[in-house]
Parts: structure tokens; C-alpha cells; sequence
């Protein structure tokens, strides 16, 4: 049967389905207001703050992204026994993502916070621990994703940033019950701990690729990346174990390739690279919703690509514009994403 061959009708296909992320959770805050002088104290700008918002950052964001594509979204992770915690839970439930999260006594919450002026990033601050998450709160953990898995989700999706929620114990769960998963994605920044689990799709960006590699990612800006990936193809799929590698590269879209030689390559839209903090979740996000509809990997490719130009229009945490709730009453087929042509 041939998949759907338009947006509205994959996003139809995909409404309502139940997808588990898990990983690690963390607050994005954005420090946002107008540069009006150079201080006298150093040669830096004074910034007299407009807006400050705090979003869903890392495995969150991920989650929050699912949850704006229509999906039924459970996020299983930890926060700290903090503020920043607090605040973290009550983004978490603003996204319309079912929390079970765990809070981790006398630990800090990871944060990120930025300070913006006129649409430059001038600083981020990171704070919070990011060790490995204390025996009680780990095993929580562990308990509460068994829980999870149990209730048959569509996908399952891995978000490890290397900051102390996913340990071993994380990864014996998925691999005791990898055959009963449908879809199990993984976006890690080091994905070698996972190849072992066979993931059926991993997405590293061009960085990400090169350390599965074992090698620096260049900094030239004439580094021919896509040639890089194209050529390091055979290598990417075994060293990650995965079925389908789509490697994301900023301004440059994203190549895909898959074990039984089918590959594909997205085209993105110009965007400053300091909209792009979490493009990678929406990325994630419309891949995954597009398998799960039915598309090819050329489609998923491509939905992918545009849910994650649409998430960086604005200055922020990338997050999808929400899915228009109602549906046409002659087709019942959802609408299209807002803002966008129909």
C-alpha cells in the first residue's frame, strides 16, 4: 500500500499515537531584552531584560515536540528536589506531556539559561549535577519506564545528553524487552553505549557522527559535510547498530541512509544558528510520527526536516507550532501546522 504523500494526511495518520521518551530533562531558560550601553565595569554590553521565559530543555524538549505533533507523549527522566525542578515539571505539564518523572533528593536540576540581546545569544550559564543519579532515584527510574514499556507504546524514544539519567540498569530494561518494541529511537551524544540495544533509528548531528567515528568533527567552514557522511556511511551503521542513521547538519538539512542501501537528503531553510537550540527534538519528533504513519524514509526525511525549520522560526528552545486541534468536517483530516499555507 502506498504511503500518504502529504503532510496533512501523515499528521491524520499519526494522530493519537502513544510514543514514551525517556532521558535526560532539563530547563532551557532565555534571558531576552535590549542592548543600551557598554558597562563601565568591562567591555560588555548592558542588557536591560524584556522577557524571560523558561521551556522544556533536552529529553523534555523532545517530549514537547511529540506533544505538539498530536501525539500521546510520556516523558520518564529525573529533576531535582529544587526550584529549577519545580519549574521543569510545570513546563513539562504546560507541553501537554504526561509527567513521570522522578525527583532526585539533594540534587541540583541541570539548567541552561541564555541571555539574548536583539537575537544574539551573548552568554549561557549551565548549572546543576550531572553526575550519575543517586541509587534511589536511579531505580525509580528504572521502575517507572518498566511501568511505562508495559503500556505498549507506538515508539520509544532514547534522549541520553550525558548528564547522569540513563545508566546501565536504563539500558538492560530496553534491552530485555527490545523485541517488543515497535520503534525504538535513540539521540544521544554518544552513541556507542546504545549500538548493542539495535536501535531502529538514531539521529546525531554532524558532531555526534564524527565521535561514533572516533574522530574530531573539522571546523572548516568549507568541510565538505555531506561528502564526510556519505563516505563514512558503511561505518556509521555498524559502529551505531542502528537500522536507519539520519545525521542532521545544521543549514545543510540532513542525510539519511539505512542498512538496505536506500539513502535520502534533506535541504533546510536559512536560520540564524542561534534559533537552533533544540532542532534536534522536532527533527526526532517528525521522523518518528512519519514512520509511525507510514511513510517511506525519503518522506520521513522530509516531514522531519520541515517540523524542525518550523521549530526554529522564532528565538528559543525549538519547539513545533501545535497541531490546529479541529479537523475538516467533509474529509476529517487534521489540519495543517499553524501558520503555515494550507
Amino acid at each position: 500500500m502506498r504511503s500518504p504523500s502529504n503532510f496533512s494526511e501523515l499528521a491524520a495518520a499519526w494522530r493519537d499515537a502513544s510514543v514514551l521518551v525517556v532521558g535526560d530533562a532539563l530547563l532551557d531558560g532565555w534571558l531576552a531584552g535590549t542592548p543600551t550601553r557598554l558597562s563601565r565595569e568591562a567591555p560588555i554590553p548592558v542588557v536591560a531584560l524584556d522577557v524571560t521565559r523558561e521551556v522544556c530543555g533536552g529529553a523534555a524538549n523532545t517530549a514537547a515536540n511529540f506533544a505538539a505533533l498530536g501525539a500521546r507523549t510520556t516523558l520518564v527522566g529525573a529533576v531535582g528536589d529544587d526550584d529549577d525542578g519545580a519549574r521543569l515539571r510545570t513546563c513539562v505539564w504546560d507541553s501537554g506531556v504526561a509527567d513521570r518523572l522522578v525527583t532526585a533528593v539533594g540534587r541540583r536540576t541541570v539548567t541552561k539559561r541564555r541571555v539574548v540581546a536583539e537575537e544574539h545569544v551573548l552568554v549561557r550559564f549551565d548549572d546543576g549535577d550531572t553526575g550519575p543519579l543517586p541509587p534511589p532515584a536511579a531505580e525509580s527510574v528504572v521502575r517507572r519506564l518498566d511501568e511505562a514499556l508495559g503500556e505498549r507504546p507506538d515508539a520509544v524514544v532514547v534522549c541520553d545528553h550525558g548528564i547522569g539519567t540513563l545508566g546501565p540498569a536504563v539500558r538492560a530494561v530496553l534491552a530485555a524487552r527490545r523485541l517488543g518494541l515497535p520503534l525504538l529511537t535513540v539521540d544521544a551524544h554518544n552513541l556507542a553505549p546504545w549500538a548493542p540495544i539495535g536501535p531502529d533509528l538514531v539521529t546525531p548531528s554532524y558532531a555526534e557522527a564524527c565521535r561514533v567515528l572516533g574522530e574530531a568533527a573539522p571546523v572548516a567552514v568549507d568541510e565538505d559535510r555531506i561528502g564526510a557522511i556519505g563516505a563514512a556511511r558503511g561505518l556509521l551503521l555498524r559502529h551505531t547498530g542502528a537500522a536507519i542513521v539520519a545525521v542532521t547538519l545544521d543549514a545543510e538539512g540532513s542525510v539519511v541512509m539505512t542498512q538496505n542501501g536506500a539513502t535520502a537528503h534533506t535541504s533546510a531553510a536559512p536560520a540564524r544558528r542561534s534559533h537552533a537550540a533544540g532542532a534536534g527534538g522536532a527533527y526526532a519528533a517528525g521522523f518518528v510520527l512519519a514512520r509511525l504513519a507510514g511513510a517511506d524514509i525519503a518522506e520521513s526525511a522530509g516531514v522531519a526536516q520541515r517540523c524542525a525549520s518550523m521549530a526554529i522560526r522564532g528565538t528559543g528552545t525549538a519547539v513545533c507550532p501545535p497541531l490546529l486541534v479541529r479537523t475538516s468536517e467533509t474529509t476529517g483530516k487534521i489540519g495543517v501546522l499553524e501558520g503555515e499555507p494550507a
